[in-house]
């Protein structure tokens, strides 16, 4: 008995495959980055305003330390004391300083007198390169 064959019409197949694959890689892409994205910057501070904003080039290496309004400084999500900033900063360097920053986010309230320690923080662990984390009016 011989078995009838569909004759299939003559056209294109997708495969899709692949496209899954990147659409899966990039889901995965932006959760990660979100993630970082949110422990970056967790601490809520109302950033001072500035008369004059001039656009900073993104160095390679950076530490960004937030300091809220109740002088508590933050760094990569987590409450650190000066000490522990202090270590975090020997840690990043590792004696290279100079392609190295610190962005200091520090809240509108906080009197100069509690941010002048991280700046002597970084001279002593060599970081020259400090910025200050402001909005344009």
């Amino acid at each position: 008995m011989k078995i009838p064959r569909r004759q299939r019409p003559p056209g294109l197949r997708f495969n899709i495959t692949p496209l899954i694959d990147v659409v899966f890689l990039l889901v995965i892409f932006f959760l990660v980055t979100a993630h970082f994205a949110q422990h970056e910057q967790v601490a809520a501070v109302e950033l001072p305003h500035a008369v004059q904003v001039a656009d900073i080039p993104d160095s390679v290496r950076r530490l960004v330390v937030s300091v809220t309004a109740d002088g508590t400084l933050f760094v990569k999500g987590r409450d650190v004391s000066l000490e522990e900033f202090e270590m975090l900063l020997h840690e990043n360097t590792e004696g290279r300083s100079a392609d190295f920053e610190v962005r200091i986010r520090s809240d509108r309230a906080v009197p100069y007198g509690q941010v002048e320690p991280l700046l002597f923080s970084c001279l002593r662990a060599g970081v020259t390169k400090i910025a200050f984390a402001v909005t344009d009016r």
